[in-house]
């Protein structure tokens, strides 16, 4: 890249910087104890969602701006326009305050208040859509009985299984001490995580970036706008409180506990083959973060029947890749218009 295009393109994209992190307006409707359940509404002049609600439920490790980067790759604008009232459960940043949280509080907590709170408002219980550590949390709170039951649970690579060969995170959690660990850091820092995610692929990920920064110079505002919001996304994730940190690390990725039926939360068994709800389960072929085998286990663990389907691409094509906004979310679409006639 020569000089003058590498000014163009820093100019051009310190201007976009200052744009909104996300493309469809949303407004708060709700408070949990730690998040905000969010309604999306369409851009003037696009549909707006008015059937079934829907929560979406994302991870606690990054921001859930990747859903809506930009109008044409809006996972959240896709489902709205489909008639789908989409909500967000957005995390508060745990800061020292939310430091001693565990599992036990989002499930049971915050997730279990969102659930409840779309049953009562709209009279009707909400489809769930669980992403990637966000699908564990949501199968965990559909998983436990006594708590509100979703019309449908909805998840998108989510490590099921991490026994599976070739699960790189959990073979670098392997012989960590968790407890130890967030003991002398306290809360888990988003740019320390980024860190680690992006030295799983450090040649991928590196020379894409720089290609991707030369093109700004000669792209239009909306693609620069969409290359700031996921440079953002990359690298501006949230922290993580302590407790939850190590309890997802050590029972996800250490014990296997979800698959092997050994999970409990506050004393309640997570137990997947009691869930018999509709569930439809996605994932990537080439996801380096979340590998195929953990994802499609799902389904043999299940009690009910589980629809599920694979995408060609890697963990972020499952979000804002051409093949996903073509062939994932008009299935997922069809899917969740089957589910309203089931009993």
């Amino acid at each position: 890249m020569s000089a003058t295009k590498l000014k163009q393109a820093l100019r051009r994209a310190a201007r976009a910087e200052r744009d909104p992190a996300t493309a469809t307006p949303c407004t708060a409707v709700a408070e949990t104890d730690n998040g905000v359940l969010q309604r999306y509404t369409a851009a003037a002049g696009q549909p707006s969602g008015h059937g079934r609600p829907l929560l979406i439920v994302y991870s606690l490790v990054n921001r859930p701006a990747i859903l809506d980067l930009s109008p044409e790759r809006s996972v959240v604008a896709r489902l709205s326009a489909a008639g789908l009232d989409v909500h967000l459960l957005a995390w508060h940043p745990p800061g020292q305050a939310r430091q001693p949280l565990g599992l036990a509080d989002y499930v049971l907590g915050d997730i279990e208040d969102a659930v409840h709170w779309l049953d009562k408002h709209y009279g009707t219980p909400p489809h769930v859509l669980g992403i990637c550590q966000g699908g564990v949390l949501a199968l965990c709170h559909a998983a436990i009985a006594g708590l509100t039951t979703p019309r449908s649970l909805t998840t998108l690579a989510a490590p099921v299984d991490t026994g599976t060969p070739g699960d790189r995170l959990a073979e670098l959690a392997r012989d960590i001490d968790f407890d130890a660990l967030v003991k002398a850091t306290g809360n888990i820092t988003g740019p320390g995580l980024a860190s680690v995610f992006a030295g799983l692929k450090p040649f991928a990920l590196g020379p894409r970036r720089y290609r991707g920064l030369e093109a700004l110079a000669e792209a239009d505002d909306e693609a620069i706008t969409t290359f700031m919001r996921m440079e953002r996304w990359m690298y501006d994730g949230p922290d993580l409180a302590a407790r939850a940190f190590a309890e997802f690390a050590r029972e996800i990725y250490q014990r296997n506990a979800l698959v092997h039926g050994e999970l409990a939360l506050d004393g309640h068994p997570v137990r997947l083959g009691d869930l018999r709800i509709p569930a439809f389960n996605a994932y990537a072929l080439d996801d380096h973060l979340v590998p195929p085998a953990a994802a499609s286990a799902l389904g043999e663990h299940l009690g009910g029947p589980c629809h599920t389907q694979a995408i060609r691409g890697g963990h972020l094509g499952l979000f804002i890749s051409g093949e996903a906004h073509r062939a994932l979310y008009p299935e997922l679409i069809n899917w969740l218009a089957t589910t309203e006639g089931a009993p």
